[in-house]
Parts: C-alpha cells; sequence; structure tokens
C-alpha cells in the first residue's frame, strides 16, 4: 500500500442543509469547488441520509462527484458509471426484535426495503396526529403499504425509522439506543418539516463515519487527513472520524460548540470548508 504521503485525499460532505442551498440547489460557487478538487486528484464524496431515489430528486449526471453514500451508509455508489460498490441491511431477527421496541413505545415506524429499492417502505402507526409522517407517506406515494398480518414483512431491510414530534428527543434517542444496544440508532432532524424527529435503526456497521473509513480503504485514501463538512446530529460520528472537520452556520447550536463553523449552506460554507482545508494541506 501507498505510504499516507502518496495517498490520494478526500472530502466527505453531507448534502441538504450542507453541500446544496435552501432551494435545493448545488449553486455555481460550490460546483466550481467540487470541479476543482477533481483537478488536484482529490475524490468528492457525498455522505447523506437520502436513499438513492431521493438523491436522484436532486442530483443529475452531471453533478460533480465520485462517491454517493446513500441512506446513512447503508448503501454505497460509484457515480460514473452508477455502480453498487456495497450495501448493507439488517437481519431479520434485529428487524423483528427492533420492530417490537418500537411497538411498545408506540412509536409509528417505517420498514424499508433493502438497497437500492429502499425508497419503498412498510409502515405502521398508533394512532395519534403525526403530520410529519403524513407528509412523508405522501411524498412516496405509489411506494408504500400498511404493515400488517396479510403483507409479510421485508427481508433484509435497510433500515427502521420512526417519525416523532419535537419532544425530549435526547431522551427519546438514549432510551432507543439503551433498549436497542445492538444496533445504530441515528437521530436527525426531520428534512421535511425540519422540526419533527427521525430515528433511524440501523446495524452496527452503517453509519457515516463507517461509510467513510470504508471509502478510504477501498480507495486507497488517507483518512488522516479528510475533511468531513456537516450540519445535523446524523453528521456527528462522520465529524468525530474525521481530523478536519467543520460544520455549516445553520447547523445545530450543540454540532456549533463542538466543531468549528463556516458559513452558512446559503452562503456557500461548503467552499469556505474547502477552502481552509486546501490552505493548510500539505
Amino acid at each position: 500500500m501507498d505510504s499516507p504521503e502518496h495517498q490520494r485525499r478526500g472530502v466527505f460532505t453531507d448534502l441538504d442543509g450542507t453541500l446544496l442551498g435552501p432551494d435545493q440547489k448545488l449553486c455555481a460557487r460550490n460546483r466550481a469547488t467540487l470541479e476543482h478538487l477533481a483537478t488536484i486528484g482529490i475524490i468528492r464524496v457525498v455522505v447523506t441520509g437520502r436513499s438513492l431515489f431521493s438523491c436522484d430528486r436532486v442530483l443529475d449526471d452531471t453533478f460533480p462527484i465520485d462517491i454517493l453514500v446513500t441512506s446513512s451508509g447503508a448503501g454505497i455508489f460509484s457515480c460514473r458509471p452508477r455502480t453498487l460498490l456495497r450495501q448493507f441491511a439488517l437481519d431479520d431477527a434485529a428487524m423483528s426484535h427492533a420492530m417490537g421496541v418500537l411497538e411498545t413505545m408506540r412509536l409509528d415506524f417505517m420498514v424499508h426495503d433493502p438497497v437500492p429499492d429502499n425508497h419503498q417502505f412498510q409502515w405502521r402507526r398508533f394512532g395519534r396526529p403525526n403530520a410529519d409522517f403524513d407528509r412523508r407517506l405522501a411524498l412516496y406515494a405509489g411506494h408504500h403499504q400498511m404493515l400488517d398480518s396479510e403483507s409479510g414483512l421485508v427481508s433484509n431491510a435497510t433500515q427502521l425509522l420512526a417519525i416523532a414530534p419535537l419532544e425530549n428527543p435526547e431522551t427519546l434517542h438514549r432510551e432507543l439506543s439503551d433498549r436497542l444496544p445492538d444496533l445504530n440508532v441515528v437521530r436527525t432532524t426531520s428534512p421535511l418539516d425540519h422540526c419533527s424527529v427521525w430515528y433511524e435503526i440501523f446495524p452496527k456497521s452503517v453509519g457515516k463515519s463507517h461509510a467513510a473509513q470504508w471509502i478510504c480503504d477501498y480507495l486507497n485514501l488517507d483518512s488522516a487527513t479528510a475533511l468531513a463538512v456537516g450540519n445535523d446530529f446524523n453528521d456527528v460520528d462522520m465529524l468525530r472520524w474525521a481530523n478536519h472537520a467543520r460544520v455549516v452556520a445553520n447547523a445545530a447550536a450543540p454540532l456549533r460548540r463542538e466543531f468549528r463553523s463556516v458559513a452558512d449552506h446559503g452562503e456557500s460554507g461548503f467552499s469556505e470548508a474547502v477552502e481552509e482545508w486546501l490552505a493548510h494541506s500539505p
């Protein structure tokens, strides 16, 4: 293997609220930054909580990246040509146990098909109003069905997703993690109403940091010099993994206290982070 000084480097960035602007588009400055990284041999990686189906709503064939990580690390794709490099899934026993916990806690949840078709899901809810849950059902109309004894369980599910109003999210996250110690429970802010909390349940091997390290190993990138940029709680493990981490100014307050901040995602904060990183890189 090449010595670190001969290894390529990589930039790992979240998508919504970080690389994309408030209009969910890539601004000219961030596009130019990504294109410049390619000219100097730096691998560009988007690491998002979106499924591939959802990514294709905002990323076209000209989007200037090399690797796309979907569903917080459950799917890893090369971009040209689009090729699935790695996927992860819950084993059926773990899925059944997690479903039992969510049912006991009466949390509305969804069970997603395997990558790359994990925009398709089954769902169960418990009666109380849940506008964000309804919003997601509407967004994926035609791609889901109610979970019942007739439908049968998804095998090798990518993840479970519980959606709850913003009520003591730290306490609920801690309780879910305690009840599911063998799984990875990821807290993230809803990308739909920007205030409800989503709890994504994955195998322990799935997380943004795990995906980033896998890519470094796969492509022989120098993980010690990697840059990570994010804005939300599901980015925390990746930000802690990277020796060089930045959050955009619109990040949640706890993240801005822990990590160095750059400009808002509407003001090309991603480009500012890259420029700082390049200025202090060998």
